[in-house]
This record gives structure tokens, C-alpha cells and sequence, in this order.
């Protein structure tokens, strides 16, 4: 499909476009800001193409859209250099009111060959565009367009039937393809599916000495301790030693059977903890302060209470 538009979305630049004498000329006069003003121009052209209209109020509005730092006479100097050191021109703007080059039409003839157009009928061309076998480097006349290599197949004629026959004899393959690897599937599972028996989907059993280390690596279940501790945070250095006291109580009550799983160990040290620990936990501290002069009122309510294992946290 031919393109419609004139204008090209690129255009090569020289490294050594900077250098140039008159990039130099202009750079020394306007500074930095000169050169960007040339790449803005010639940004404009090639945008619409290989030309651009150009009078005082064009200048005034190109100055504008360049920046406030921007003066109209500033942008007529610089195209003056560039009259002068023919990167313009200046024929073509003097007869014909427009911004061009050589150099510029070239580099549009180059990126637009492929496009359809008349080249007789192109306004202002100041280049003379190459031709091959004497004829324009674009058809004059709607041609089909060329495709690149990657899309280049020899024409052949195609008969109708052939296309239904291999469209009929792929389906058949897929088909076969895919039964023959439901069929292949089938035949190579020959183990039974696995259906878990009741009570497999139970915890492993761990043993009474490993349950400590267990609980020390379970970083959340530390600090949902130390919510349920009522303790906040001061309870998390206490864990440790407060463990050790819970495996204690579970032996010497010979409740072992209790701490079978880690869910109930942590279950249980829980429930320990508030209805026994904690309150070992303060009468160490009185007789630590000093405060031992306790009596049955300032039991918690807690004391004596019968804890409920089935209890859930």
C-alpha cells in the first residue's frame, strides 16, 4: 500500500554535524541555542516533507514554538548563515518563498523511493531524481507494489481442489495426532490414581525434644505469642525460657501425648501460658521485687480456673 503522507518520521545526521563550519559560525554568534534551532528547522521540513513555506509570519511563529528565549531575528540570522553556507538554498527561498536544499531533497528522494509517486509533478525540486532503464525511480502509473525479499514467493497457479484436498488431509492429521496421543497417554498410565486414605492428611508426629527448636523457627507463630501473652513484645525474649518451662510442665504432668503434632504443641503451650506460665511468671517477679506479701484476694481470675483445651486460637 503506497504511503500518503510527504513528510518522514527521520532523517540522518552526522556526528560530525556540530563541527561543521557552519554549525561553528552559528554556535559562536547564538550560542547553544542556535544549533538547537537548526535541528528544530530541519526537524519542520522533513516533517512536511522536503520544503517548507517560509515568510515573516512564519518566522514569527517557528520563533514562538521555539521558546520564549527565542527571538524572531535571532532565527533570521541563523538562516542567513545558512544561505550563506549553503545548508539552504537561498535561490529557492528568493523565487519561491520556500526553505530547501540539495542535500535536503536528496536525503527525501532516498527515503521515500519506495513510495508511490510522479515524479514530474514534484513542485520545487532542485535535484535531478535518479532513473534506471530511463524511467522515473517510482512508477508513474498505479503499479502493484514491490514487496521486500522477505516476502518474495514465485507465483504459481493454484488449484482449488488441491487446497480442499490438503485442508481435508491436515484436519485428518491433527485428528490422528491427537488421538494417537490421548490413545499413547492412556496406554502409559497404567498406575492406579492415588486416593489418600482417611487420617493420612494428618500432621506428622514429632518427639518432645524437637519441639522447642520447631517453635523458635516459626517466626509468625512467635508473634502471635506475644499478641496472646498480653506481654506484647516484652514476651518475645521470654519465648525461649518460657518454652523450656512449658516441656517441663508436659513432663512432669506426663502429658506427652498432648504434644504429639506442632499445632498441638503450639496449641497447648498457649493455653499454658495463660492459665499457668503467666502466673509463675509473676509470682517470680514479686519475689524478685520484693513484693511478697500476697493474699487470696489479688488472685487473677485465672487462678484455679480449669483450662479448655479444645479451645481454638
Amino acid at each position: 500500500m503506497a504511503t500518503t503522507y510527504d513528510g518522514i518520521n527521520y532523517f540522518p545526521v552526522s556526528v560530525n554535524f556540530m563541527e561543521e563550519n557552519a554549525m561553528e559560525v552559528i554556535e559562536v554568534k547564538y550560542g547553544i541555542k542556535g544549533s538547537a534551532i537548526v535541528l528544530k528547522l530541519m526537524c519542520k521540513i522533513y516533517k512536511e516533507g522536503y520544503y517548507i513555506r517560509w515568510d515573516e509570519e512564519q518566522c514569527l511563529i517557528f520563533a514562538n514554538k521555539a521558546g520564549r528565549e527565542v527571538q524572531a531575528e535571532e532565527v533570521k540570522g541563523i538562516i542567513k548563515i545558512l544561505f550563506i553556507k549553503g545548508i539552504l538554498d537561498e535561490n529557492s527561498y528568493r523565487e519561491n518563498g520556500i526553505l530547501t536544499s540539495e542535500s535536503i531533497q536528496k536525503v527525501w528522494l532516498e527515503a521515500t523511493k519506495r513510495r508511490k509517486r510522479e515524479l514530474s509533478e514534484l513542485p520545487y525540486l532542485i535535484v535531478k531524481p535518479e532513473k534506471e532503464n530511463g524511467k522515473p525511480d517510482a512508477p508513474s502509473t498505479p503499479q502493484e507494489t514491490q514487496q521486500p525479499e522477505l516476502f518474495k514467493e514465485e507465483k504459481t497457479p493454484v488449484n482449488p481442489k488441491n487446497v480442499v484436498h490438503h485442508v481435508a488431509v491436515d484436519a485428518k492429521n491433527a485428528c490422528d495426532s491427537g488421538q494417537s496421543k490421548v490413545k499413547e497417554s492412556k496406554g502409559n498410565n497404567n498406575t492406579p490414581p492415588i486416593i489418600p486414605k482417611r487420617g493420612e492428611a494428618r500432621e506428622p508426629i514429632i518427639n518432645i525434644s524437637d519441639i522447642k527448636d520447631l517453635l523458635l523457627k516459626d517466626e509468625l507463630w512467635k508473634e502471635n505469642a506475644c499478641r496472646q501473652s498480653g506481654l506484647s513484645t516484652e514476651f518475645f525474649l521470654m519465648i525461649p525460657r518460657q518454652i523450656d518451662n512449658f516441656l517441663s510442665w508436659i513432663r512432669s504432668t506426663g502429658a506427652e501425648s498432648t504434644v504429639l503434632t506442632l499445632p498441638d504443641a503450639k496449641r497447648r503451650f498457649i493455653y499454658w501460658w495463660k492459665y499457668t506460665g503467666l502466673k509463675e511468671w509473676k509470682d517470680e517477679k514479686e519475689r524478685i521485687s520484693g513484693k511478697t506479701n500476697r493474699t487470696g484476694d489479688s488472685r487473677s481470675a485465672s487462678d484455679g480456673a480449669k483450662p479448655d483445651y479444645n479451645e481454638v486460637f
